[in-house]
């Protein structure tokens, strides 16, 4: 039999030789066997917690295809600590006929008892990890409270490990037993800046253009944005709300779920009785008095904006916010940034707006309307000719073909339905005139006829349909063509989430929005094999369109 290895391993922190120690006892096996191993996946510092790993979608990839018809794993474990996602995922193995072997916890899926094995281990496994979750959890705790770092990075500061002399790890080196922050003076100088421009009235999108412009490299080491600068009202997020640069460190802040449908992270805040608050003065980056100066001209602004939404809020819009025909399709060709919705109901580059001319030097915006009218006139230009109308004919006579044959087994049914109920009317007729009659007889000879009528009619409409459909179609088809070209716009704003996904499928992922050679208007870019014929010929088309004179600061 052909054989397939899995193996993985949680962290960093672990060795990479765990994935060979794991892959000999699979061999090992394989060879008492008498199996052939073809493929050896291998996940490196990835939990079992999540089905995001690319070699294990792999190995289900290959599973479906049949591949191979033995998986051999070390034990369950690794193939996930989610108790649902692995019973889920050796059920899919099972019945795709791919034998399962764990080799050090001795699952086999031939085995009777292999549902008992599996779910008591599965708990197992999944408890650990809420045990081993709660044990992580508690020694952060007591990193926090003795005022190391127990988190991620924060920009202003840098990290330098605590080791113990004693002891070593598995390659010599001295074992980190806690990592403690230190002012970064490079970093710190750029947090004063950030604080005093905000404090002299620049808003965080000023600030953030500011910083691209002098090429200031952001936490991350790219360019800087507004909200890192500004955060979220309520929280400690943004540079301007983080309270460590006055030297009040906070640890617990949050706490992460997973959907069990979607599998997406989500992330809580915690209650303040659960917060690790520490005093630390010796990370002070801000003094008191620019800081309260700050913070009480952010409480400004959010009471301002609160404000204006409780007086907007008769007027608001009810449901989702508005999304437009165009949204996520348009992409600024000088930096790659989208195009936004921006000011009242225009389109402009979000690279520019959030982070300034230094990292992308389109300030036009544009009317959404006519971005919207320009493009769809341009669509409608390059899909009206032959070759889209014959298309078109084509593809709309397989799906009526297609649907015919769909009908036809139901044609059949219908008809010996309708014999088995013309046997029933003609027994209970032929009972009547020998003289049987009662009212159950009666009440049974009106529904079987009743059954009949129906019948007739379904058969007749559908072949009325096999009939006409085809033959009224095909003469037509230029002319049907030529009305939906004619009603795109309308039959496209009729449904907007459909419609973009239709458009998405003629123009591609992006639309590119550049300077025309001019300088004095925009130009969209639609780079879209707009017909894909079967004998696989594709129409590129490169349409351009020019919007309107250059309007700076709308």
């Amino acid at each position: 039999m052909i054989a397939a290895t899995y193996a993985r391993y949680s962290t960093d922190r672990q060795r990479d030789a765990s994935i060979e120690d794991q892959g000999r006892n699979c061999r090992r096996r394989a060879e008492a066997e008498g199996w052939t191993i073809t493929r050896q996946y291998a996940d490196r510092a990835i939990s079992g917690a999540t089905a995001d790993r690319a070699e294990y979608q792999s190995m289900l990839a290959d599973a479906a295809a049949g591949c191979w018809q033995v998986l051999l794993i070390d034990d369950l474990s690794r193939l996930s600590r989610d108790q649902v996602e692995a019973e889920r995922t050796i059920r899919r193995l099972e019945h795709q006929g791919i034998v399962i072997i764990g080799v050090s916890d001795g699952y086999d899926s031939r085995s009777k008892t292999r549902k008992v094995h599996r779910g008591v281990r599965n708990l197992l496994n999944e408890v650990y990890l809420d045990d081993l979750r709660e044990k992580t959890h508690r020694g952060l705790e007591g990193q926090a409270r003795r005022g190391n770092n127990a988190g991620g990075r924060c920009y202003g500061y840098r990290h330098v490990p605590i080791e113990d002399p004693t002891r070593l790890d598995h390659i010599g080196r001295p074992i980190v037993t806690a990592v403690r922050r230190e002012i970064d003076a490079e970093q710190a100088r750029w947090i004063q800046w950030i604080y005093g421009r905000f404090a002299a009235g620049k808003s965080p999108r000023a600030i953030a253009a500011e910083l691209n412009a002098q090429g200031v490299p952001s936490p991350r080491g790219k360019t800087w944005v507004s909200s890192a600068i500004y955060g979220s009202p309520g929280k400690t997020t943004g540079i301007l709300r983080n309270p460590i640069y006055i030297g009040q460190y906070t640890w617990n802040r949050s706490t992460w779920t997973k959907d069990p449908d979607t599998g997406k992270r989500k992330r809580n805040e915690r209650a303040a009785a659960e917060l690790i608050e520490t005093d630390m003065p010796e990370l002070r980056i801000i003094d008191q008095s620019l800081w309260d100066t700050v913070q009480t001209r952010l409480h400004l602004q959010t009471k301002r904006s609160e404000a204006i939404r409780q007086a907007l809020h008769d007027k608001a819009r009810a449901g989702a916010p508005l999304r437009h025909l165009f949204s996520g399709l348009l992409k600024c060709a000088a930096c790659g940034s989208p195009f936004v919705t921006v000011g009242n109901n225009r389109y402009g580059c979000s690279g520019h707006k959030y982070r300034g001319a230094a990292v992308c030097p389109v300030a036009t915006t544009v009317k959404r309307s006519i971005v919207e009218s320009k493009l769809l006139e341009g669509i409608k230009h390059d899909i009206n000719n032959k070759e889209a109308q014959e298309l078109f004919a084509r593809e709309t006579r397989k799906l009526l073909q297609a649907e015919a044959a769909r009908t036809k087994p139901d044609m059949d049914n219908w008809r010996h339905e309708l014999a088995v109920e013309q046997t029933k009317i003609d027994n209970m007729v032929t009972a009547i005139a020998k003289g049987t009659f009662s009212p159950a007889l009666q009440a049974a000879l009106e529904t079987a006829e009743s059954r009949k009528l129906e019948i007739t009619q379904q058969i007749q409409a559908a072949e009325q349909t096999q009939r006409t459909t085809l033959p009224d179609f095909l003469p037509r088809a230029a002319d049907i063509y030529a009305e939906l070209i004619r009603k795109l716009e309308e039959t496209l704003n009729a449904d907007v989430d459909i419609a973009r996904e239709c458009l998405r499928g003629i123009v591609g992922d992006e639309i590119l929005i550049r300077r025309a050679t001019d300088g004095e208007c925009l130009e969209a870019q639609i780079k879209a094999d707009y017909l894909k014929q079967a004998a696989g010929c594709t129409l590129s088309v490169v349409a351009g369109t020019g919007f309107e004179p250059m309007t700076f600061g709308l």
